[in-house]
C-alpha cells in the first residue's frame, strides 16, 4: 500500500504544479544542444556509484519505456515526427512535468491489460505496441483511476508463483513496476513545485513578510520549525501555532517518501563523507541536525530552476546548480570519470560496430559472387576488422570508465564474447582463406551486439553498477572471468562453424570442392582447441578463486558444473576426432551441439535460482535461451539429415560407377 500512496502523493504534487501551466499539444523546444550537453554531464550518485545524468536517464528510459529514445507525434497526424534522447526526456519529466505527462510512455504489448485497468482503446490486439501516458493512468472520472486498478491487481498477482502467472498478469506486474519507477522519478523534484502556505504569527515571524514559501526556504528553517513543534507538542492544536504542524509535516513527508537519488555532493572528501545527499536526507537533516550550508546553496539553485520568475532566470539557476555540483565533485576527486562515461554513452561504439558488421556481411556476400577476386577478399576482411576495432575500443573504454577488467556482469559478456569470437573468426579466415569464417564473423558480431542491446533494455538496470562484495577483486576478474568467457566465445563460434559445414553440405554448396569443406572442419577444430585451453584454465582458476573466497575448491555449484560440462564435451570431441571415432560429419554435429552446452553454462545456470552464481534472472532471457536451444537443435538435425542424405547419394554414385571403371 505504501507504494500506491507514494504514487498518489507524487501525482498530487504533479497536479498542483501542472495547474499553473497551460497544457500544450506541441512540446516546447526548451532544451538547446548546448544546455543538453552541459546537463548530460551533471554528476549524480546512485547505489554508491558516481555517474553522469545521461547514464541515469538512459537507464530509466530503458526500464520504463523499453526503448532508447522517445518518439513523439507533435502535429497530431498519428506519425512520430520528433525524437527525444534520454537526457532530454528526463529533463522534461523533471522540469516540464505537465508536458511529459502526455508522452506515450508505457508500452502495452497485450491490450487485455488496457481492458483490465479500464483504459479505452480503439482496436483489438495488434502486432505493434500500444503506448499510454501517465496522464491516462491517473485520469479521474466516475470510477477508479486506472493507476489504482493497476496497483490493486499487481498487488494480488505478486503473491502468486511466477511460473503460474498467465501473460496478461505478468504484463500487469511489469507495467505496475514501470509506473512506480516513473512516480519515483517524478518525486525527485516534486517537493519544489508546490509553495507552502503560512498561517499564524509564529510562522509569519519565522518568514517575515511572506504568505507562502518555497520548499528550499522551508528546509533552511527546518531546525527552527522543529523547535517550535517540540515546544508546542503538549497542545499541538493551539490556534496560535497557525499551520506549524502542517508545514512540519511537509518536511516529514519528504524525509520519509522523497527521492533517494543523491544529487548534492557534500563539501568533505570522498573518504570521510562518501555518501551524497538527496532530497529526503536534506529534509531529515534540516529537522534534526540543522543546516548544511554547502548543500542548501545547491538546493536554492535547484529551487530557482523550478520556480524562477522567468525562463532565463530558471535556466541560469539550473546551470548554476550543475556547475556547483561539478565543482564539488571535482574537489572530491569524483568527477574524472563522469565526462568520460558520458562520452562513452554518446559515442556508443558497439552500436556503431553493429552497423559496420551489417555492411561487412554485404561486402562478404559480394566477395562470394567473385570468388577469384583477391581485392574483394581483402575488402571483406577490412570491413570486418573496422567494427571489430570499434567493439574492442568500446570494451576497453568501458573498462577504463569503471577501473575494472572488461567483464563484471552478464551484459559485459555479450560485448566481450562478440569481440573474441570475431577476432577468432578473422584469424581462422586468414589461415583458411575460404570466405566462410569471414562471413560468419560479422553475423556473429552483429547478433551478439544486438542481443546485448536487447538485454540492456529488457533488464533496465545500471550495467556499470557496483560489484557484489564477493566479486570485488580485479585479479580474479581479470584471470578467471576473462579466461572462461574466452572459452565461451570460442565454443560458440566453433558451434557456428560446425553448423555452417552441415548446412552447406546439406544444400550441396561446392559439392565437389573437398578442400573447401575440409578447411571449415579444420577451422572448427582449431577454434574448439583454442576454446578448450581457456575453458580449462578458467575453470581451474575459478576453483582457486572459490577456495580463496569460500574455503573450498569445488562445490558442484551449477556454474561450476556448467564449466566442467564444456571442458568434458570439448575434450571428448577432440579425443574422438584424434582417435578416428568421428570424422568430419560427426565432429561438426558434435561441435554444433556443444554450442547449446556453452549457452547453458554461460546464461542458463544463472537463471536456475540455486547456487552461488544465481543472479540476473529474467523471464525474457529464459524464453530467448529456450528459443536458441530449439533453433540450434533443429538446424543441427536438418543439417545432419541433409548432409547424411548427400553423403548417401555420393556413395551410391560411387558404387554404381565403380564396376564400369574396372
Amino acid at each position: 500500500m505504501n507504494r500506491f500512496v507514494a504514487m498518489i502523493w507524487a501525482f498530487f504534487i504533479f497536479a498542483c504544479a501542472s495547474s499553473a501551466q497551460v497544457a500544450k499539444a506541441v512540446r516546447p523546444d526548451r532544451w538547446d544542444t548546448a544546455t543538453l550537453d552541459l546537463l548530460a554531464t551533471l554528476p549524480i550518485q546512485e547505489n554508491g556509484r558516481i555517474k553522469p545524468l545521461s547514464a541515469y536517464a538512459a537507464q530509466m528510459l530503458y526500464k520504463i519505456h523499453g526503448r532508447r529514445d522517445m518518439k513523439l507525434d507533435t502535429d497530431g497526424d498519428g506519425k512520430a515526427d520528433a525524437t527525444l534522447d534520454p537526457t532530454e526526456w528526463l529533463l522534461d519529466v523533471l522540469f516540464q512535468p505537465s508536458v511529459a505527462a502526455d508522452f506515450p510512455l508505457f508500452r502495452i504489448e497485450n491490450v487485455e491489460v488496457l481492458d483490465a485497468i479500464g483504459i479505452e482503446h480503439t482496436s483489438g490486439q495488434r502486432f505493434d505496441f500500444e503506448y499510454i501516458s501517465y496522464r491516462q493512468l491517473v485520469a479521474t472520472g466516475t470510477g477508479k483511476q486506472p493507476a489504482e486498478s493497476l496497483w490493486q491487481m499487481a498487488s494480488s498477482y505478486s503473491r502468486k508463483p511466477q511460473e503460474s502467472l498467465v501473460p496478461v498478469e505478468a504484463h500487469i506486474l511489469r507495467t505496475n513496476q514501470c509506473v512506480s519507477a516513473y512516480s519515483d522519478l517524478y518525486g525527485l523534484l516534486a517537493p519544489l513545485y508546490e509553495p507552502v502556505p503560512l498561517r499564524g504569527e509564529p510562522m509569519r515571524a519565522m518568514f517575515p513578510g511572506r504568505e507562502e514559501i518555497t520548499f528550499a526556504e522551508l528546509v533552511r528553517k527546518g531546525s527552527e520549525l522543529a523547535d517550535l513543534v517540540r515546544k508546542a507538542k503538549e497542545n499541538p492544536s493551539d490556534p496560535a501555532l497557525g499551520n506549524a504542524m502542517e508545514v512540519a509535516s511537509v518536511l516529514t513527508e519528504v524525509a520519509q517518501r522523497g527521492s533517494r537519488l543523491a544529487i548534492f555532493p557534500p563539501a568533505g572528501n570522498a573518504d570521510t563523507a562518501p555518501e551524497w545527499a538527496h532530497m529526503a536526507s536534506l529534509a531529515e537533516s534540516s529537522l534534526r541536525q540543522g543546516e548544511k550550508e554547502d548543500q542548501f546553496l545547491m538546493l536554492d539553485a535547484l529551487q530557482g530552476a523550478v520556480s524562477g520568475p522567468d525562463e532565463e532566470s530558471r535556466m541560469a539557476s539550473l546551470r548554476k546548480f550543475r556547475n556547483t555540483a561539478v565543482a564539488r565533485a571535482q574537489m572530491r576527486g569524483e568527477y574524472d570519470k563522469v565526462a568520460l562515461e558520458n562520452y562513452y554513452l554518446a559515442a556508443s561504439w558497439h552500436y556503431q560496430a553493429l552497423h559496420w558488421f551489417l555492411l561487412a556481411i554485404l561486402v562478404v556476400g559480394a566477395s562470394w559472387l567473385a570468388p577469384r577476386s583477391k581485392w574483394l577478399w581483402v575488402a571483406s576482411v577490412g570491413a570486418t576488422v573496422i567494427p571489430l576495432c570499434m567493439l574492442v575500443g568500446d570494451v576497453v573504454l568501458r573498462s577504463v570508465v569503471r577501473g575494472r577488467p572488461p567483464i563484471l556482469n552478464l551484459y559485459d559478456t555479450f560485448l566481450f564474447i562478440a569481440a573474441i569470437g570475431v577476432l577468432a573468426a578473422v584469424a581462422a579466415e586468414i589461415v583458411t582463406r575460404r570466405r566462410v569464417a569471414i562471413f560468419l564473423a560479422p553475423v556473429f558480431g552483429a547478433m551478439l551486439v544486438a542481443l546485448a542491446r536487447a538485454f540492456e533494455v529488457e533488464s533496465g538496470e545500471d550495467q556499470m553498477g557496483p560489484l557484489q562484495a564477493v566479486l570485488d577483486t580485479n585479479y580474479y576478474l581479470a584471470t578467471h572471468v576473462t579466461s572462461i568467457n574466452m572459452g565461451y566465445a570460442a565454443g560458440m563460434f566453433a558451434s557456428f562453424l560446425g553448423l555452417s559445414w552441415l548446412l552447406l553440405n546439406a544444400i550441396g554448396f561446392r559439392r565437389g570442392d573437398e578442400a573447401f569443406h575440409k578447411s571449415i572442419v579444420r577451422a572448427t577444430y582449431g577454434v574448439t582447441a583454442f576454446g578448450l585451453v581457456f575453458a580449462v584454465f578458467g575453470t581451474i582458476y575459478g576453483g582457486v578463486w572459490a577456495n580463496d573466497s569460500w574455503g573450498r575448491f569445488w562445490g558442484w555449484d551449477p556454474k561450476e558444473n556448467g564449466a566442467l560440462m564444456i571442458c568434458i564435451a570439448q575434450v571428448a570431441l577432440l579425443h574422438a576426432r584424434m582417435s578416428g571415432m568421428v570424422r568430419d560429419f560427426g565432429f561438426c554435429v558434435a561441435a554444433s551441439l556443444i554450442g547449446i552446452i556453452v549457452a547453458f553454462s554461460w546464461f542458463h545456470v544463472n537463471l536456475l535460482g540455486i547456487g552461488l552464481h544465481a543472479y540476473g534472472f529474467s523471464s525474457a532471457t529464459k524464453v530467448a535461451l529456450f528459443r536458441y536451444y530449439a533453433i540450434q537443435g533443429i538446424l543441427t538435425v536438418l543439417g545432419a539429415a541433409g548432409t547424411a542424405l548427400q553423403l548417401a547419394r555420393r556413395s551410391a554414385v560411387v558404387g554404381v560407377a565403380a564396376p564400369a571403371t574396372r
